[in-house]
């Protein structure tokens, strides 16, 4: 493979050779429309198909979680809403029953008695 022989830019004559093939290639650059391109997101089909399938396989997977671990979201719908009753329940039996887990502290259903490790969540699931 052949050497490109280095080019110094020394002295006045060298400087502004150099000045003119910057010019020269700013000229160039604008000429060809470089300088007014914006970068723009463009999908062809390929990536359409594939999105839908990322989603559509996201959608299958939170399915197949829901249906695999049912009991998680009665657990988590305290959280959202506040359906916990105004008074403790008798024991975690009956909260268990009406699919209430992890009653935290602040609630009024939250009985320190109920809270076996003390780590501020009544009738936890073991």
């Amino acid at each position: 493979m052949p050497t490109i022989p280095a080019q110094t830019f020394e002295g006045r004559e060298s400087l502004d050779r150099a000045a003119r093939l910057q010019r020269r290639f700013y000229q160039a650059w604008r000429r060809q429309g470089l300088s007014n391109r914006r970068l723009r997101v463009v999908f062809t089909p390929v990536d359409a198909v594939l999105i839908a399938c990322l989603t559509l396989c996201m959608l299958a997977i939170g399915m197949g979680l829901d249906r695999m671990y049912p009991v998680v979201r009665p657990s988590l719908a305290h959280a959202f809403q506040d359906d916990l009753p105004a008074r403790p329940f008798t024991d975690c039996a009956d909260a268990h029953d009406v699919g209430v887990f992890d009653i935290p502290a602040g609630s009024p259903a939250y009985t320190i008695d109920q809270d076996g490790d003390h780590d501020g969540l009544a009738c936890e699931r073991f």
